[in-house]
């Protein structure tokens, strides 16, 4: 009875986490008619694919999730990479202030963004890195570097330290017992925490809309907001790009969940 009544609840959570999928997948398929009728069709009545054909031949949508690939893409490298490189450090080596580090790198994570994005815009700006790609890389990288430092941390303290010894043993040097030995062990937390930085990148929007402004240079996040002006909003085509836009991030997380669902378990069982 208990798990029944269990079932019945995840399955209430579960129906009210999916339906506004549900019904922006089914606006983008109705007709213009049909979107704004009452009372609402929560199935389509009557499919179309005009608001694909408008988003896609009408707007440069296409340009702007390019230009999310490219800086959603190169941020998710370089937090990891830089995160990898801090979390195992603060793994391995003994150094006074260690366990201060690490929570102060959470900290971080945790500030709002509203706090610094004026700031860092202003330091963007005096760089000469404001409305540029290249702005945008590094403060994604920035905001997604103390996750993974934090993620990657315990990942690594749960590799036996036995392995990098024994490449000590064998002569191989730091930077080649970090590449070659601890990386490729490390491949189900380094997953995670990619997945993760690279969705935080692709669907951010307050950092995009201040460091590129809503120029030519936008990603798909400031494109889904010239669907909203004055006092209408489009929302078919909006549906329809949001549908577009969601299918990246599906497809990267299909393709690594058998090592996310490792990455995320780390270090829950202690040897």
């Amino acid at each position: 009875m208990t798990r029944t009544i269990s079932y019945l609840i995840l399955a209430v959570l579960c129906a009210f986490a999916i339906f506004p999928l549900v019904w922006m997948i089914a606006t983008s398929l109705k007709p213009y008619a049909d979107v704004y009728s009452f009372p609402p069709h929560y199935i389509p009545e009557h499919w179309s694919l005009g608001f694909y054909r408008q988003v896609t031949q009408e707007t440069p949508f296409f340009s702007y999730m390019a230009n999310s690939a490219i800086v959603a893409g190169s941020a998710t490298v370089f937090s990891v990479l830089f995160g990898a490189m801090a979390g195992w450090s603060l793994a391995r080596a003994r150094f006074r202030g260690r366990e201060i580090a690490l929570y102060a790198v959470l900290l971080a994570y945790l500030l709002p963004q509203i706090l610094i994005v004026i700031p860092f815009f202003g330091l963007l700006a005096k760089v000469g890195l404001a409305n540029s790609y290249t702005g945008l890389i590094l403060a994604y990288t920035t905001l997604n570097f103390p996750f993974s430092t934090w993620l990657l941390t315990d990942y690594f303290r749960s590799i036996p330290r036995e392995i990098e010894e024994q490449g000590q043993i064998d002569g191989a040097h730091n930077i080649s017992i970090f590449f070659r030995l601890v990386l490729p062990l490390a491949t189900p937390g380094l997953a995670v925490a990619a997945i993760f930085a690279f969705i935080s990148s692709w669907n951010e929007f307050l950092y995009a809309l201040i460091i590129l402004g809503n120029g030519e240079k936008q990603v798909l996040t400031v494109g889904l907001y010239n669907f909203v002006g004055g006092e209408n909003a489009q929302w078919g085509p909006m549906m329809a790009a949001t549908t577009l836009t969601m299918i990246p991030t599906l497809l990267l997380f299909l393709a690594v969940q058998r090592r996310l669902v490792g990455g995320l378990t780390a270090g829950a069982v202690k040897s």
